[in-house]
């Protein structure tokens, strides 16, 4: 499964063509991505702000299941975080695009059965996704040592 999601949180099909039972390309419909949010974030610079304004900052930007995702034997895993962050900045860019407007809570990063993220929206921002049309949402993440970006599709 790729790392589309349902805006209402059931997973979709992979998006693009489908193969057939014989292996050939074929019979699935091709997604076209009409929409694009984009971000990167620097894990040193989030984990300074962090620093200074207190870990009230997480409980803002991030929901009680994913502060667990990103909490390892010895704290807080940076990369992650900054991912989720990252992914989270894409989505209102997405939405922003459309005049809309995403609540920092309202997006969660959760992981599929095989590692691959996943948007799940809810409340105002399910619902802001669907007044510009979006049915479905995908998610890549990619991470460096210092920084995390995301890309989130909408069509």
């Amino acid at each position: 499964m790729s790392g589309a999601q349902a805006l209402a949180g059931v997973p979709v099909t992979r998006a693009g063509p489908a193969a057939e039972p014989d292996g050939k390309p074929g019979g699935g419909a091709v997604a076209l991505a009409v929409a694009i949010g984009v971000d990167i974030v620097d894990v040193e610079r989030l984990r300074a702000m962090v620093g200074r304004r207190g870990e009230v900052v997480l409980r803002r930007l991030l929901t009680d299941d994913e502060l667990a995702a990103v909490t390892g034997t010895r704290g807080l895993v940076w990369t992650s975080v900054a991912g989720r962050v990252a992914a989270k900045e894409a989505t209102k860019k997405l939405l922003g695009s459309r005049g809309e407007l995403a609540r920092w809570t309202e997006v969660e990063v959760r992981t599929g059965a095989h590692g691959e993220p996943h948007l799940w929206l809810s409340g105002q921002t399910r619902l802001a996704a669907a007044r510009c049309g979006f049915t479905r949402l995908q998610l890549s993440l990619a991470y460096e040592k210092t920084t995390a970006i995301a890309v989130v599709l909408g069509w």
